[in-house]
C-alpha cells in the first residue's frame, strides 16, 4: 500500500541528492510569449473547450467556464411542485452549519430555544470540519495560554486586539475539550492525546 510517507520518500530521493548543485542555479526571466506558451501548455484555463459563450437565459452571449455554462442552461434541479410558503416555525433561525453555527444551535437547544439551521450544503461541509490547518489552542504538555499569547502577538506583529486575543487563548483550552465532548473528531496520538504541531 502507498502511504503519504513512503511518497515522501520517494521524491526526497530524488530531491537530496541534486539539491546542493540546484542551489545556486538562477533562470532568466520568461518573455511575454515564453510565459504565454508555457500557460497554453499547462493552465487548465487554456484546454480546449475550458470556455464557452452562454446560449440562453440572462447572461445569454457572455463567456465563461463550460461546466458553469453548461449548469447555467441546465433544467432546475428544484421540484416545480414545491411550495416555497415558508411552513417552518423557530425561535431562532441560524445561517450556516459550520463550527460556529451549529454550535449556536446546540446552546439555544440546551437553553430550551428552538433552532433551525438553513445551510446551503451537507451538514459537516464547512471549513470548521474540512479545513486540515489545525485549531491554535493551548492543549499540550508544554503550552498555555501565556505561551500562546506570546507566540500570537509576534506573529501578529504587536498588531492585535489584545482583548480579543486574552480571550481566545484563555477560552482556546476549554473550547477543544467542550468540542471533544461533543464528538468532534480531532487528530490524535496513540495514546489518545491531542496531536499537536507548532503553528506559525
Amino acid at each position: 500500500m502507498t502511504t503519504l510517507r513512503h511518497i515522501f520518500d520517494v521524491n526526497a530521493a530524488r530531491i537530496v541528492p541534486t539539491r546542493e548543485s540546484r542551489k545556486n542555479v538562477r533562470f532568466s526571466a520568461l518573455s511575454p510569449a515564453e510565459r504565454e506558451n508555457l500557460l497554453s501548455s499547462y493552465h487548465p484555463d487554456y484546454k480546449a473547450g475550458a470556455y464557452r459563450e452562454i446560449r440562453a437565459g440572462a447572461n445569454k452571449g457572455g463567456r465563461t467556464v463550460s461546466e458553469l455554462a453548461d449548469l447555467l442552461e441546465s433544467d432546475s434541479p428544484l421540484d416545480p411542485g414545491m411550495s416555497l410558503v415558508p411552513d417552518h416555525t423557530t425561535d431562532l433561525l441560524v445561517i450556516g452549519g459550520g463550527g460556529a453555527g451549529c454550535t449556536a444551535a446546540l446552546i439555544a437547544h440546551r437553553l430550551g430555544i428552538r433552532a433551525m439551521i438553513a445551510t446551503k450544503l451537507r451538514l459537516g461541509d464547512s471549513n470548521t470540519v474540512m479545513a486540515e490547518g489545525g485549531v491554535q489552542a493551548a492543549v499540550g504538555e508544554d503550552d498555555s495560554p501565556v505561551e500562546h499569547f506570546k507566540d500570537a502577538v509576534r506573529g501578529g506583529h504587536h498588531k492585535n486586539d489584545r482583548n480579543l486575543l486574552r480571550v481566545l487563548v484563555e477560552d482556546g483550552p476549554e473550547a477543544m475539550l467542550w468540542l471533544c465532548e461533543q464528538g468532534v473528531l480531532f487528530d490524535r496520538e496513540p495514546d489518545g492525546r491531542l496531536r499537536v504541531k507548532p503553528g506559525g
